[in-house]
């Protein structure tokens, strides 16, 4: 992991530990299962790459999106802003932060076609203004730390020198995809999550490397394999729970889930 990581706002001000990041989700989400938890981490980071797909942006701006998206409500609660105005105002920052401007009004109309086709019950009454403002509590609650971490980068750069295949190199993709539907850019650096993933991918599809290569392949990464074994069951628990997830149910849990919060106020 290069250095600069260790220095960064990620490592020294974001990263908790798993027993801390328990309880500060227990002070918001006290009334709601671990299950319906996972369902709305899954329902949101589905909107954000569904949006993103719509401005035609790159992955890791997506998931800088999430991770935004993550640190606001890991304080605040989906009562204190709406959520789908903070989802529309973190994907409109990460694509300024990352070099990918898009006018403040094509994120604004692409967020209201998103939201429509979704469901009819999701009320997204807003205008640009609205997400310029959202923006500055945003920038505010994050103390203008702005700058993101991916595992991304850390599986390009192993998949190189272990000659990873295409098909390899794609499905660990995408199961780092999958963990931005989780909480655990909050608890693992990035280096941890792209070798739990790799590792993660290797069960599902042998073949592509001996298990001589693979054992010294984990030795010479230096990482603990405690800890890649814990991401890996974090994910195997996304996985169950996706399993009867229905998003055509979630706008009426997230505003049931809103009203809640509300009514324990």
């Amino acid at each position: 992991m290069a250095a600069n990581y260790w220095e960064s706002s990620q490592f020294q001000r974001f990263l908790l530990t798993r027993y801390e990041l328990a309880e500060i989700i227990h002070r918001h989400t006290a009334q709601v299962s671990l299950r319906e938890i996972s369902y709305l981490n899954i329902y949101f980071a589905n909107l954000i790459v569904l949006l993103g797909k719509r401005l035609r942006i790159r992955q890791e701006i997506i998931a800088t999106a999430t991770v935004y998206f993550k640190r606001f409500y890991i304080n605040n609660t989906f009562y204190d802003i709406d959520p789908y105005l903070m989802l529309s105002t973190c994907v409109y920052l990460a694509c300024k932060v990352d070099e990918c401007p898009h006018h403040i009004k094509q994120v604004w109309g692409e967020s209201k076609a998103v939201f429509a086709e979704l469901s009819s019950d999701i009320r997204f009454l807003y205008d640009v203004s609205d997400i310029a403002e959202c923006e500055s509590y945003l920038l505010e609650e994050m103390k203008f730390y702005l700058v993101v971490y991916h595992p991304y980068q850390v599986l390009i750069d192993i998949a190189d020198k272990v000659s990873m295949t295409k098909p390899s190199l794609q499905a660990t993709w995408s199961i780092i995809n999958d963990t931005y539907k989780t909480d655990l850019v909050f608890i693992y650096p990035p280096h941890v999550i792209a070798v739990a993933a790799m590792f993660l991918s290797r069960i599902i599809d042998q073949g592509h490397q001996s298990d001589t290569e693979a054992q010294q392949w984990y030795a010479d990464l230096n990482v603990e394999i405690t800890d890649v074994l814990q991401v890996v069951n974090d994910l195997l628990v996304l996985y169950e729970y996706w399993k009867d997830y229905s998003e055509p149910n979630m706008p009426d849990m997230v505003s049931k889930y809103i009203a809640d919060i509300a009514a324990s106020l």
